[in-house]
């Protein structure tokens, strides 16, 4: 059993029922390990939730891994994963624009890199890649209005080590052929994106898990 965290994902609202909201808001859009923890007992927000997380699993006696996906991304474990989703960029891209509505394909890529300046994921927009360097450019131009102002900062950054991070589908896939999942239990909600996940596995050169609504 893996247990895994999305913890490099953006904070996009700030929940009713913790301390701290103002300072809460005032990361939106960072990844969760990159907040302060508001009950001022941990490393990060990231790392009391997944605290919690993994006492709720230990008090059943579960034998399982722990797989922070900040960890995963920054000490090289989908580094593999990656360069594969930038060597299929095209196909990937052609696959998941299908997908969405049509204004929203040309702005489209499998990667959102972490901001330089501000640290922000969600506000990083990619302006050019390199596929030889396994190198994104971006723009920090993308505003959520009433929660964060883009910064304008530009940039290019690795693809690898943690500088950027894929968007959920693409990154349900990568963790699958990364970490060699070969069966996963999900929600009804997830049956599209399960769907497009198991394509997206194949193109990388794996084989989807076995899976079960």
């Amino acid at each position: 059993i893996i247990a895994c965290s999305d913890d490099m994902d953006g904070l996009r609202e700030v929940p009713k029922n913790l301390p701290s909201g103002q300072m809460l808001k005032g990361h939106l859009g960072k990844p969760l390990t990159s907040i302060p923890d508001p009950f001022g007992q941990a490393q990060s927000f990231a790392h009391y939730m997944n605290g919690k997380l993994r006492e709720f699993l230990d008090s059943f006696g579960f034998q399982y891994t722990f797989a922070s996906s900040t960890e995963q991304y920054g000490s090289g474990v989908f580094d593999e994963g990656l360069r594969r989703v930038m060597a299929n960029y095209d196909a990937i891209s052609d696959l998941f624009k299908a997908t969405i509505a049509e204004e929203k394909r040309e702005a489209w890529s499998p990667f959102f890199p972490v901001c330089e300046s501000c640290g922000r994921v969600y506000s990083t927009r990619v302006t050019a890649v390199d596929r030889a360097a396994c190198t994104v450019s971006y723009a920090c131009d993308v505003s959520a209005p009433g929660k964060y102002d883009a910064c304008g900062h530009t940039g290019t950054v690795s693809v690898l080590g943690g500088r950027c991070k894929v968007g959920w589908k693409v990154d349900w896939a990568l963790r699958w052929f990364c970490l060699g999942v070969d069966y996963e239990m999900h929600g009804e909600d997830l049956l599209e994106s399960a769907r497009l996940s198991s394509k997206i596995v194949k193109i990388l050169g794996g084989e989807p898990p076995e899976l079960f609504k």
